[in-house]
Order: structure tokens, then C-alpha cells, then sequence
């Protein structure tokens, strides 16, 4: 039986992606992460290994002994908690990696881990192989559509997300009458959108893209129901995402929350009409 690594984050995503390797027939070897991943996984895989932010070493050889020479990385791990250093435990093969990078970009950082799993013959897949179902599609997805100033605000803040993003800042902005309210930084998405609640301007619009040249193996843009919680916090009335390079990983649940909260979400495009 082939196998199959997931390295796990934060979130459901991990068990989706778990769930669909299993229906494939794979054998799946978890990489976990105290505090991150969900400890549901291991009831779902066959073998998970505890380890700290940091063992790059330990990993790599969990993988190797296990026969896996394809992994998945799934779930967030914000960036802020590698920058915490209490938090992490880096190995002396995680020093060299962090001693060979020139920054601390996403790109950067994740990148610097993918080359050093492929030195070791071990492909990172891209996540759309295995969760292409839980893409956002194109269109609006809730009961209640934008109103005109809305999809203004949608075209105008598509270009400012699009513009932090080539810049490897962040993903997501909030805007309101084509002026920004607040641009994603090293925080998340869901705490970003939380800073525009202590404006206490309403009928705010987020918009979350993907990078101009985003790596689809990893830090792929994401929503969920906890994205609705902090817009029902901010009072923002509209969510639109990058259609067809947006995860989300509880859609049902989450398009259920943001119609009861009376919140538009809809998927565009990258380019073109909004509409």
C-alpha cells in the first residue's frame, strides 16, 4: 500500500485531507503539532508523531522510516508562533535552514522547508490534489447578494489584496467606499479582520485573494466559520474570496453562519468582472 504524509496545522483541513488519502487507499503517517493539530487525527490515521515547531530533523527521519515520500502540508500554523521563540525548538538541521534564509516571508520560510524535504527525495503535494472539492467556486454562495457599493468595494479591494499579497504581506483586506480599513499582516486573517472591530466602522467588506504567484503546496488562502465569527464581531456585511484557490474546509457550516448573520459571501475571480 503507497503512503502518504500529512504535515498537520491547525484546523479541519488536516482530517479532510487524512479522510480523502484513506479513501484512496493510502496509508497516511501523521507529523503533529501540540496545540496546532486537531488530536482527533489520531484516531483517523494509522501512526501520528508528536512533534515540537522546529524538528525538522526528527520529521524528515519519521518520514523516511515510515516509507513516505510524499507529504501534504495541511492546516495553519500563523507565522507569529515561529517568531515566538519559546514556542519552537529548532534542531540543528531546522538552524541551518533558518541560517540560510534571507527573510521571514511565508514564500521564504516554507519554501526553505519543501527544498529540504525534497533533498531528502520527499515531494510536497499541492493541497488541491487532495481537497480540490472544498475549493470556493465562482459566484455568491449565501442567500443575500452584495449591493452596488458592495461590488465596488469587492473590485477595489481585490486590487489592494492582490497588491499586499505580490509584496508576500499578507492576504486579506478590509475595506469600505474604496478606501482600506485594514490589510492582513503577520497576525491571520481572522485577528486582522478583528483589528477593523476596534474602528467601529460597519458594513465593512473583506476580501481575501491568493498571491499573485501563489504556491498551491502551501500557506493557500483559507476561510471558515471562525472567519464569519470575526466579521460578526467587526460588523462586516460581505466576504469575498479567490474563487478556485480558496479552501474552505467547513463550507456548509460556514455559508449557514454567514446567511443567519446576514453576510454576502462570494467567490470572483482573479481578473475581470467581480460579478
Amino acid at each position: 500500500m503507497n503512503g502518504v504524509g500529512i504535515i498537520a496545522g491547525a484546523g479541519v483541513l488536516p482530517l479532510f485531507v487524512a479522510h480523502e488519502a484513506l479513501k484512496r487507499g493510502y496509508r497516511v503517517v501523521a507529523i503533529a503539532f501540540p496545540g496546532f493539530t486537531d488530536p482527533t487525527m489520531e484516531q483517523v490515521v494509522r501512526e501520528t508523531f508528536w512533534l515540537k515547531l522546529g524538528q525538522l530533523e526528527r520529521a524528515i527521519s519519521v518520514l523516511k522510516s515510515q516509507g513516505i515520500d510524499r507529504v501534504i502540508m495541511a492546516g495553519k500554523i500563523e507565522k507569529v508562533n515561529l517568531l515566538r521563540l519559546w514556542n519552537v525548538r529548532p534542531d540543528f538541521r531546522a538552524l541551518r535552514v533558518i541560517r540560510s534564509m534571507e527573510d521571514w516571508r511565508d514564500d521564504t520560510v516554507l519554501g526553505a522547508i519543501a527544498a529540504e524535504l525534497s533533498r531528502e527525495g520527499i515531494v510536497v503535494d499541492e493541497i488541491t490534489q487532495w481537497a480540490a472539492g472544498l475549493m470556493a467556486t465562482q459566484g455568491v454562495l449565501t442567500k443575500r447578494s452584495p449591493n452596488e457599493r458592495q461590488w465596488r468595494d469587492i473590485e477595489f479591494g481585490r486590487i489592494m489584496a492582490q497588491g499586499i499579497g505580490a509584496l508576500d504581506i499578507g492576504q486579506t483586506v478590509v475595506v469600505k467606499n474604496a478606501a482600506v480599513l485594514v490589510a492582513e499582516a503577520i497576525e491571520g486573517t481572522d485577528k486582522a479582520i478583528r483589528r477593523a472591530a476596534e474602528l467601529d466602522i460597519p458594513d465593512g467588506v473583506v476580501v481575501k485573494m491568493a498571491k499573485p504567484k501563489q504556491d498551491m503546496r502551501f500557506d493557500v488562502p483559507g476561510v471558515g466559520t471562525s472567519t464569519i465569527d470575526s466579521m460578526i464581531v467587526a460588523k462586516a456585511k460581505v466576504l469575498a474570496v479567490e474563487a478556485g484557490k480558496t479552501l474552505i474546509a467547513d463550507c456548509s457550516d460556514m455559508i449557514h453562519k454567514a446567511d443567519r448573520a446576514k453576510i454576502s459571501v462570494v467567490g470572483i475571480p482573479a481578473d475581470g468582472s467581480v460579478r
